[in-house]
Order: structure tokens, then C-alpha cells, then sequence
């Protein structure tokens, strides 16, 4: 197949920070496809660490860079807010720029003689839903955005935050639902999220294709890990990622230093927004900011925590930590859409007493902490392979471009069909 890739953002190979979800795939799906990439990007920086990755070496055929919109003016926002759009959606907000996009898009793909467009990220479904390209097409949200949002919106205090989140919830959660008029397949990664898009939409082909590991990045080298040493991995300015960070140290770690003082927390990942970097200031707390590689810091951690209130979709960085052979102790949120069993590959706490018992639990004994950690490896490294998730994701595309397009009813050409 000849596969057009849209996508939000230059993806993040497995030595960058982000989600590798969208690069392992299509790693793995060029071995027997022709893709190209047409990605919108906001970071130079990160279009550059992006080139000169040399894994990212024969995936894309091409990479296209779609330029991103400017500021938007008052009036184009109000309009908006009175079409009650979700925050993302650029028809009302640059509608100019919305045009010449849907347009180029079109053009583009046509132009390349591409068999299916495969859309990654809520936000480009707009492109291919409002440019009349007749395409067979499916799109891959990784996570149900209104689940996210309404998750977020439960724990905030602030009232007029509050409502906002609420009201893009019901317009995100409409956006979601009209995807399977014109997607054949829509794509998250994990049953929990599949559920959520399914009870909106029965009718639609919402499909779990789940999240994977690259176990053979992520091997530990001996080096002796410290059990005093806890550690937290993401991107930092992400709000799930930032109020982990903040409810540990402000909930949990205390309790564990009261009786082991000499505990660290690291929090390891890109972009610490300022309330992040201030938990520096206090005893035991260290925030790197973008490190070139976490694997150091997984290496050396006695136990990875995932202290996670809110949030969506399954969690890479636990299939990571786990691969790295780490003991994990994460909050229950953290392990949804993950088919790992408690108290025998991680250990899950639902309150901040419970997490830093957790903990403890493993400090004071290491062979349990052993035993989690290479069960939570072994577990992994069968289950979680993106070669498996690559395959499902190759189906489907596989399934758009041979069947019926829901769209138009319209059958699909003899060459199509030929491939059956």
C-alpha cells in the first residue's frame, strides 16, 4: 500500500520524548508499505532532533511539513465559542487558513496517488472529514479526548476552569462521536477508551489497538539500582504529568520520608512547567528537565511510581519502566487499559496513605521488589510488541481500502478488491 500519514506533530522516535506510538507503528508497517508523512509541527528544534535520529532512517518515504495556523483574532474566537467548537477545530478560528489546509491536503494525496490516508490525532480529522477527499481513511486517537477532559474537570477547583473543561467535554465528545461517517476505522489504544467511544457511537468500528514497548531499547545494562531512588518519567508540562508530580510531593513522598529521609524523587522529562520546577526546592525532590536518554535514570531507580489522578489511554511509561526491569507502584488510573495483575507484575494504590505503604512495602523488602520487577519484564516483553499492535493497525488499513467506504456507500474500485 501506498500509505499518506497526517499527523499533529512530528512523531517522537523512542529516543525522544513524547509518545512512540505513532513512529513504532509506522516503523514497523514500512517493512511491506510505502509511507509518506505530512505532519504539522510547532518546534524546529524538535523537527531537527527528528532528522537527526538515524532510526527514524527509511520509515518515510517523505517527510511534508504542513505550516501551523497564527493567532487568532478576538472576533474568530467568539465565533467559535458561539458555534461551541472544541478548542482545536480551525474552521471558525482561521478559517482562511482552515480552507488552503483542506485544500493542499486534498491535493496532496491526490497528487501522490496514495491507496489510504491514515490520520493520527483528533485533530487532523477535521482536514480529511472538510476536504471533500473521497479516500478510504482511518484515524487513530490514541485516547478518547472528552474522557480526558471530563477526568480533568472533576478534580478542578477553580469554577470557571471548571466550566470550560465541562463544555469542551460535550463538544469534544460530539466531534468524537461523527468520526464513523467517514473513518472505516476508528482507533484507540486501549478497552477502556474503546468502551467510552463505543456507548456514544454503537454503530461506528471503534477498535483497541493497543500500545507497545521496544524491549530491545529498553534492556537494562548491569548497573546496581538504588531502592531509596524513585523516579517518574514524562512530559512535564502535559497536565496529568504535572499534577502527578505535584500530588506525590505534596501527598505521598512526605509520608515516606518521615521514615526513610533519605528518599529522592526524580521526575525526569521535558518541559517542567514552573510549579514542576519549584518542587526542586524541597529535600529529596530533583527535576532534570529533557534528558538526551532515560534509560540512566530508569537503570538506577529502585522503583519507578506512577502517581497519575486523571488521565487517559494506556501509559508508556510503565510499559518502559517495566521493560527496564523496574519495580512499579502506580495509582489505579495509571494501569487502565494495561492487563497487568496486582501484586504479581505491579503494586496499585487509590490514596496517597496506601501509595507510600506501597512503597515502603518494597523498600523494606527488596525480594519482593525483585520478584514484581522481573515479572512486570517477562509479562511485558511477551504481551506488549508493537510488531503486534503493527499488524492489527496494517488490517485495518487493509480493510479501508478493500471494503465498502461507510461514507458513501460507494463500493471500492476492482484493484481493491483484487488484494482480498
Amino acid at each position: 500500500m501506498n500509505i499518506f500519514v497526517l499527523a499533529w506533530n512530528i512523531p517522537a522516535t523512542t529516543n525522544m520524548s513524547g509518545s512512540p506510538r505513532l513512529f513504532s507503528l509506522c516503523k514497523i508497517l514500512s517493512q511491506k508499505h510505502r509511507l509518506t508523512l505530512f505532519a504539522f509541527s510547532d518546534s524546529q528544534e524538535r523537527y531537527q532532533t527528528f532528522l537527526d535520529d538515524p532510526e527514524r532512517q527509511g520509515v518515510f518515504a517523505e517527510v511534508v511539513l504542513l505550516a501551523n495556523p497564527g493567532s487568532s483574532n478576538w472576533w474568530h474566537r467568539k465565533v467559535n465559542h458561539f458555534h461551541l467548537a472544541p478548542y482545536f477545530l480551525t474552521r471558525h478560528l482561521f478559517p482562511e487558513y482552515h480552507a488552503r489546509k483542506c485544500q493542499r491536503i486534498r491535493m496532496l494525496f491526490e497528487q501522490g496517488k496514495f491507496d489510504v490516508l491514515f490520520a493520527d490525532g483528533l485533530g487532523m480529522a477535521q482536514y480529511v472529514m472538510e476536504s471533500n477527499l473521497d479516500c478510504p481513511a482511518i484515524i487513530d486517537l490514541h485516547d478518547s479526548l472528552s474522557l480526558l477532559f471530563s477526568r480533568i474537570a472533576q478534580i478542578e477547583r477553580n469554577w470557571l476552569t471548571k466550566l470550560f473543561l465541562y463544555a469542551q467535554t460535550r463538544s469534544i465528545r460530539r466531534w468524537e462521536k461523527s468520526l464513523s461517517t467517514r473513518f472505516s476505522a476508528v482507533i484507540v489504544n486501549s478497552r477502556v477508551d474503546q468502551a467510552v467511544l463505543k456507548s456514544r457511537d454503537p454503530s461506528g468500528n471503534i477498535v483497541a489497538v493497543g500500545n507497545g514497548v521496544d524491549s530491545e531499547f529498553f534492556t537494562p545494562r548491569d548497573v546496581k539500582s538504588n531502592i531509596t531512588k524513585l523516579v517518574f518519567t514524562g512530559v512535564m508540562d502535559y497536565d496529568p504529568n504535572e499534577d502527578a508530580a505535584i500530588y506525590f510531593c505534596d501527598a505521598i513522598l512526605p509520608a515516606i520520608q518521615e521514615r526513610y529521609p533519605q528518599m529522592e524523587f526524580w521526575v525526569v522529562g521535558k518541559d517542567p512547567t514552573e510549579r514542576v520546577r519549584m518542587l526542586a526546592q524541597r529535600p529529596g525532590v530533583h527535576v532534570t528537565g529533557g534528558v538526551p536518554d532515560v534509560r540512566p535514570f530508569l537503570e538506577t531507580a529502585g522503583i519507578f511510581v506512577c502517581p497519575l489522578r486523571f488521565g487517559s489511554g494506556v501509559k508508556n511509561k510503565i510499559l518502559a519502566a517495566l521493560a527496564m526491569g523496574k519495580a512499579v507502584v502506580a495509582t489505579r488510573v495509571s494501569l487502565e487499559g494495561l492487563d497487568l495483575r496486582e501484586d504479581e507484575h505491579v503494586l496499585a494504590a487509590h490514596e496517597p496513605g496506601m501509595f507510600a505503604a506501597q512503597v515502603i512495602r518494597l523498600i523494606e523488602d527488596p525480594g519482593m521488589a525483585t520478584r514484581l520487577a522481573r515479572s512486570g519484564q517477562a509479562f511485558v516483553r511477551a504481551e506488549y510488541s508493537w510488531e503486534r499492535s503493527a499488524t492489527l493497525m496494517e488490517g485495518l488499513l487493509l480493510d479501508a481500502v478493500n471494503h465498502q467506504h461507510k461514507s458513501d456507500g460507494r463500493m471500492t474500485s476492482p484493484r481493491y478488491r483484487s488484494q482480498q
